[in-house]
């Protein structure tokens, strides 16, 4: 009897002790990473940038910026977006711009940079966002200029920077 007590003690504080640190605080855990052709890069930061009213697209501009700040060796991947709204990046799969004047829905060129420099510039592919209240999931799925494959995912909140 004392051994089923014993079990059932242990059992019950495990499961108060995961409750209290499933429900400690409001932050949500983002994470994601990048990938260029075989190379893994950790992103845990996110952050949108309204870059303003872009009279030629009749659109917004954001530039969404995934990175690791707390990581020893600066990289950091960054997409800029054309948007019908400000501060926000709706729910949608936003393709490569092919300059025939259709902005909707459009990402103008992304970048992904190790280090102080840019390494490289993508212009083709698509990005899948999707926003669930304020978590959004982003799917990256591209090609640099020298034929290298972009592929990444973030999970977590964005940042609107102003």
């Amino acid at each position: 009897m004392k051994r089923i007590f014993r079990k059932i003690s242990i059992i019950v504080v495990a499961l108060m002790s995961f409750t209290f640190v499933s429900c400690g605080g409001d932050d949500y855990p983002s994470e994601g990473y990048f990938k260029v052709g075989e190379t893994t890069y950790i992103t845990n930061e996110a952050r949108l940038n309204d870059l303003g009213y872009d009279d030629e697209s009749g659109l917004y501009q954001l530039r969404l910026t995934m990175d690791n700040t707390s990581h020893n060796d600066f990289h950091s991947i960054n997409i800029l977006f054309y948007s019908e709204v400000n501060n926000y990046l709706p729910s949608a799969v936003y393709s490569s711009y092919t300059y025939n004047g259709n902005y909707k829905n459009r990402f103008k060129r992304g970048a992904w940079t190790i280090g102080d420099n840019i390494e490289n510039v993508f212009l083709k592919g698509n990005v899948k966002v999707t926003k669930n209240n304020d978590i959004y999931r982003i799917n990256i799925n591209c090609e640099d200029i020298e034929g290298n494959k972009i592929t990444g995912v973030y999970d977590g909140k964005i940042h609107v920077v102003n």
